[in-house]
């Protein structure tokens, strides 16, 4: 009995924390905006575009772009790495960890009714792998152009291009030819 409710309770306590209310930046680490400076090529800018969760039964959010500087300049950091130095909460799946991202910023949050066109009162658990109907895309660009790509490397496989940019879009109810880009242009000002 003992050995179920330390289980409960600590499943319970994550729970609470897999649902961190959006823009809950982490003001220490990164800076707003696209990556300036010191930081213009060594740095990558972030992107998360909340797209359809905006105003979808929680908070609306806007769209984040945050500069996520290299410690290390010269050294290779992952797409999951990027977000974390940028300050922006991330959580994965119980069952791949951050293999595959669930949440950025603590949306979607375990209680927000995502309309999937199969289950329009869907919530995320965050258990196994997102819906395909219900996920956050990954992209990138290399900052000389305008243009973003999809990636097809998850976040923990791909190294980010200093200089460049990652993107996070949430797909709802789109296919692999819909799925929105993130609605802000790759264009580093300091690439020639």
């Amino acid at each position: 009995m003992r050995k179920l409710l330390t289980v409960t309770t600590v499943l319970i306590g994550l729970i609470g924390l897999s649902a961190a209310p959006a823009n809950a930046v982490d003001p220490t680490k990164g800076y707003d905006g696209i990556c300036t400076g010191s930081d213009a090529l060594t740095g990558t800018t972030v992107v998360v575009d909340f797209q359809e969760l905006d105003g979808n039964g929680g908070t609306a959010a806007p769209t984040i772009t945050r500069c996520s500087p290299n410690a290390s300049p010269g050294t290779a950091r992952t797409g999951i790495k990027a977000l974390q130095d940028a300050g922006i909460a991330v959580a994965g799946t119980a069952r791949w960890g951050l293999g595959f991202v669930c949440r950025l910023e603590g949306r979607p949050s375990a209680t927000e009714t995502i309309p999937l066109s199969s289950n329009p009162s869907y919530k995320e658990p965050c258990v196994n792998t997102p819906p395909a109907g219900a996920y956050w895309g990954y992209w990138h660009a290399d900052g000389s152009g305008t243009t973003w790509t999809y990636s097809s490397y998850g976040a923990l496989n791909r190294n980010v291009v200093p200089g460049g940019f990652e993107g996070w879009s949430f797909s709802l109810n789109k296919s692999a030819t819909t799925n929105p880009v993130p609605g802000v242009t790759p264009r580093n000002p300091a690439i020639p």
